[in-house]
């Protein structure tokens, strides 16, 4: 069974980002579950997922940015469906409800006098937790500034022709003048990986597992890997390629990895938090530091890199430490939840939604 594990969405130093509609063009039967609270809403995900899997169907999973171990949605194009937490997707855009798109609200399986008799805690702990989210967006924000300041050693550093070098012959190596028979080629956006409560966490070796070859790109800050993916995806768009874009969870402007299936080929950053080594068959690397950095650099602004990175590390952890704090808070909302939880009444609804996307599908 193949299976994609992906984020469409992240807290990044440019607040929280969502993807996903990218991600759903050309879907029949999307479901968005609303209501409730997260472990509810992923219970319905969960539901299909299992069942799809169980079938050997070739399924994408969506993962909440905040906590990697809750589901916020799951893909089966062979059957042109979508179950999804909107809760966690609100920038969604509806276009056709009722049609294409089918809301599913799960407010009534909770008992509301009790709701209201906790009013003023549910109140306490929302807040909260939107604090300490909006906290750690500042803290990206401030961590991207200091990264920036990073890059412009690099970019100072860097050897323009020789990096356009590079990008030209690494394009012809991946296209060697192939052009796709696609009429209607699709451009999905993702996220590489994602700030969550338990650190950084990314899914490469999953998404590039049918792959045949892998461009590995080392690097600095500001040496061009970014400006070289957006240069890959710029010619894929041109030869008519469906590609898979994966943004940075951190800078959501900057790229991170590109797929392109129809070539069994995957490009990817391979410096931290995300760092990896050629360890497959068909693994390349790509340095673009020893390529296209003057030789010294690091040696030259050794202080003033040692200060900047310890400074951005600081921040990146400091907002990854909001999250956790945000994610207790959510957990203590949820207690409060499960309490008013009408058991049965939630057991029909998982009964009545069930019954109701198998026959639309």
């Amino acid at each position: 069974m193949e299976q994609l594990i992906y984020f469409s969405s992240a807290h990044t130093s440019a607040g929280y980002q969502d993807l996903l509609a990218s991600n759903l063009i050309g879907l029949d039967h999307i479901f968005l579950i609303e209501g409730a609270t997260t472990k509810e809403r992923s219970e319905f995900v969960r539901i299909f997922f299992d069942r799809w899997r169980a079938r050997g169907e070739k399924i994408e999973l969506i993962l909440n940015s905040i906590d990697h171990t809750v589901m916020s949605g799951v893909i089966n194009r062979r059957l042109s469906c979508a179950i999804i937490d909107r809760t966690q997707h609100l920038n969604y855009p509806i276009k056709a409800l009722g049609v294409i798109e089918h809301l599913v609200d799960l407010s009534s399986v909770f008992n509301q006098k009790d709701l209201l008799t906790n009013r003023e805690q549910i109140l306490k702990f929302q807040h909260e937790r939107d604090r300490h989210i909006q906290e750690a967006h500042k803290a990206f924000a401030r961590g991207l500034d200091l990264h920036d300041q990073l890059e412009k050693i690099y970019i100072h550093a860097m050897d323009f022709n020789k990096a356009n070098l590079v990008t030209d012959q690494l394009i012809d190596e991946i296209f060697q003048n192939e052009t796709s028979q696609k009429i209607k080629p699709i451009i999905r956006h993702r996220f590489l990986g994602a700030s969550t409560a338990n650190g950084v966490i990314d899914f490469i070796d999953q998404l590039t597992e049918q792959l045949g070859k892998r461009y590995l790109i080392k690097g600095r800050a500001g040496s061009g890997k970014s400006t070289l993916l957006r240069k890959i995806v710029a010619e894929a768009e041109r030869r008519h390629f469906s590609i898979e874009v994966y943004h940075c969870g951190f800078d959501p402007d900057s790229l991170d990895m590109v797929i392109i299936r129809e070539l069994g080929i995957a490009i990817f950053d391979s410096t931290a938090p995300h760092e990896y080594e050629p360890n497959r068959h068909g693994d390349q690397l790509i340095d673009l530091y020893q390529t296209t950095i003057a030789h010294g650099t690091d040696e030259k602004y050794h202080e003033e890199i040692s200060h900047l990175t310890i400074q951005y590390k600081y921040f990146i952890q400091h907002g990854t430490r909001l999250l956790a704090k945000a994610l207790e808070v959510e957990k203590k909302l949820e207690s409060i939840y499960q309490q008013s939880l009408d058991s049965n009444a939630f057991a029909k609804q998982i009964d009545q939604f069930t019954e109701n996307v198998e026959k639309s599908l």
